[in-house]
């Protein structure tokens, strides 16, 4: 009983016809037609005179307008996209930049340590770098080691 109701429903609710928009020689070759007068389509076979409308120019130019907004939707879309995967690719590499300053500025320690430092001092370091040991954990010892620490405390 209640699939009888909900076909009498179905086929009780019926949609509106939609207006042709599209030119005659258009719809009888089954090609889009983009509504203007004479269309694309009828102006590329050279037949101009013939491209005529069965739907008022006002509905034509709606009809357009409606899928011309949705084409420009989609670009708007398609644009917001690539923005966000350009922000996000661009936000992946803030993190890399600081760390590549920080490591910067250990190199600097280190090398002015090795440059400036007692033989001892040079060999510590050295001794310590052939053990594998974080760049930036050394010279956080090194610049403590000669006295710098402060200055390079806001770097590291």
């Amino acid at each position: 009983m209640m699939g009888n109701n909900t076909m009498d429903v179905a086929t009780s609710h019926k949609s509106k016809p939609r207006a042709t928009a599209s030119c005659h020689p258009c719809r009888t070759r089954k090609v889009k037609c983009n509504r203007l007068s004479p269309c694309e389509a009828c102006t590329t076979r050279g037949i101009q005179e013939e491209c005529k409308y069965s739907a008022p120019n006002e509905d034509r130019q709606a009809i357009a307008q409606a899928e011309m907004i949705t084409e420009l939707r989609g670009k708007v879309n398609q644009i917001r996209e690539q923005i966000a995967q350009r922000l996000a690719y661009r936000s992946s590499f803030d993190g890399l930049e600081e760390e590549e300053e920080e490591e910067a500025a250990a190199m600097e320690i280190v090398y002015s340590a090795l440059r400036l430092g007692t033989e001892d001092l040079v060999w510590h370091i050295v001794g310590r770098i052939r053990n594998g040991e974080d760049l930036r954990d050394l010279a956080k010892d090194v610049a403590r080691d000669i006295g710098i620490e402060d200055d390079f405390s806001v770097c590291l």
